[in-house]
């Protein structure tokens, strides 16, 4: 008996398993039909017999269903002499999860509520309901449903009970599944038409995951295969093409570091010769870096020379052997030297005492405006309190700023003064305005022509940082050149 059990487990599962995995596709409709027997709650005191029923399921999703049905049960109640019959009608809504398991088969798990009707003792009661079960699929359309079923009442069918109900339930039938199971496949390759990169293929056509041929199995899909008659075991390329070698030195021209190798030549693996110093510095060509190193220099593993101090200039130039590391040199390997911190050698330097941070142009002259912006704040630019007064910084920065601006004849621009929140809106504007004036009026003293700027105070209505902290307020109170003529 055992034995029969394991084999019948056994085909029902290499049925199950027969075809491929296919989802029940949104919109379609499932109509069927079963009969049932009931596994009452004891408290009842009913018969258990078996009953017939239908439902009707749409599905909302692929695999998800809203399902209804209906049941109708003839029983007898044997808690009174004589016993009498009962007519039981139970009406489910249930939300239904299927999930495929091979083919057209799949398992289902749902719930949600149940009304029963009680005609013989004109009761009725409103519950919950779960259900599990195995739909075993014939085909596309046809359907055998095995399904249990879990009724919850919180006041009790009969009236006479007070307890709440536990009715349980096993069904059998059969339903038809009036829509469509996964994708198309149109050109019947096995691949579903959404993912079928190549929809019209012939039939009978072996195809890749894409659903396409490679009739000559060299990894390039027919439909961007440029050489469909690759000889096999040859190297393609993207196109489908055989990658050649040119030399014929038995290295792919892609992988060839060495394209024109002479016949007959012995090669590595990169298509270069073996073991060939051409320059004698003790360093094949293959690792040689340097391969064209004057002879008697010494050299390193790469076949550089030897730079002991790291200076980019090697030994045998260096008139600074023991530079220290990042110093940066010049061709002889000695330090250069650049008093203003600017980038800008001293003795190219044409601007000396530049201030830290500013941006400057290959003679360390300062740059006021840089390219692509149109406005710059001059840092430093700074002002007796509460007066128009430069300080001594500020004009040492304004003789810079002049420098650049005589440098650069064609620029016109406006100054513009600028204040914090702290103080009077009015005086504040009076205040920006005659700093904006004093800073013109200086650059006018050392040379840059009055006709090229303009100069106009804005008060505290243009902040560039939060009034609400002082360091905000720093930033605010400032003066800015802006280019008017862009």
């Amino acid at each position: 008996m055992p034995g029969r059990v394991v084999s019948s487990l056994a085909a029902v599962a290499a049925f199950l398993l027969a075809a491929p995995l296919s989802a029940q596709r949104a919109g379609s409709v499932e109509l069927g039909g079963y009969a049932a027997y009931p596994i009452w709650d004891n408290a009842l005191e009913w018969e258990n017999k078996i009953g017939f029923g239908g439902q009707f399921g749409l599905f909302i999703a692929n695999n998800v269903s809203l399902e209804a049905d209906i049941s109708r049960f003839k029983t007898t109640a044997t808690f009174f002499v004589p016993n009498y019959d009962v007519s039981v009608m139970p009406i489910r809504g249930r939300l239904v999860f299927n999930i495929p398991i091979g083919g057209y088969s799949r398992l289902m798990l749902g719930g949600g509520f149940v009304h029963t009707r009680v005609d013989t003792v004109e009761n009725s009661e409103n519950g919950f309901t779960g259900l599990a079960g195995l739909k075993i699929g014939m085909g596309q359309h046809l359907i055998l449903r095995l399904d249990g079923t879990l009724d919850y009442h919180a006041a009790a069918l009969n009236s006479d009970v007070t307890a709440n109900d536990w009715n349980y339930g096993v069904r059998g039938g059969l339903s038809v599944l009036l829509g469509r199971y996964g994708s198309r496949d149109k050109d019947k390759d096995g691949v579903n038409d959404n993912v079928d990169r190549c929809p019209n293929t012939p039939r009978g056509e072996g195809v890749d995951s894409n659903g396409c041929p490679d009739r000559d199995k060299d990894g390039v899909r027919d439909n961007v295969d440029a050489c469909l008659n690759t000889p096999a075991g040859d190297r393609v390329d993207g196109t489908g093409c055989t990658i050649k070698d040119s030399d014929n030195d038995g290295v792919l021209d892609p992988d060839d570091k060495c394209p024109n190798t002479p016949a007959g030549q012995q090669v590595n693996a990169t298509g270069c010769a073996l073991v060939v110093d051409s320059d004698n510095d003790g360093v094949s060509d293959d690792k040689d870096r340097c391969d064209n190193t004057p002879v008697g220099m010494a050299v390193d593993t790469s076949g550089c020379p030897i730079d002991s101090d790291g200076d980019g200039v090697t030994d045998a130039s260096d008139q600074c052997a023991n530079t220290p590391r990042g110093e940066t040199v010049d061709g002889t390997g000695c330090p250069v030297r650049d008093s203003d911190g600017d980038g800008i050698a001293d003795k190219l330097d044409r601007c000396p005492d530049t201030p830290r941070g500013v941006v400057v142009g290959a003679d360390g002259c300062l740059i006021v405006f840089v390219e692509g912006k149109k406005n710059v704040v001059l840092q430093g630019v700074t002002f007796v309190v509460n007066q128009a007064v430069l300080t001594r910084n500020a004009k040492k920065v304004l003789d810079l700023v002049a420098q650049s601006l005589n440098t650069n004849a064609e620029v016109t621009f406006e100054v513009q003064g600028h204040a914090s929140s702290d103080g009077n809106d009015a005086a504040n504007m009076r205040l920006s305005e005659r700093r904006a004036a004093s800073v013109r009026a200086y650059l006018i003293s050392k040379g840059v022509a009055a006709g090229r700027m303009t100069s106009k105070g804005y008060g505290e209505t243009m902040p560039i940082a939060d009034n609400a902290t002082k360091e905000g307020r720093e930033q605010n109170r400032r003066v800015e050149l802006v280019r008017t003529d862009q």
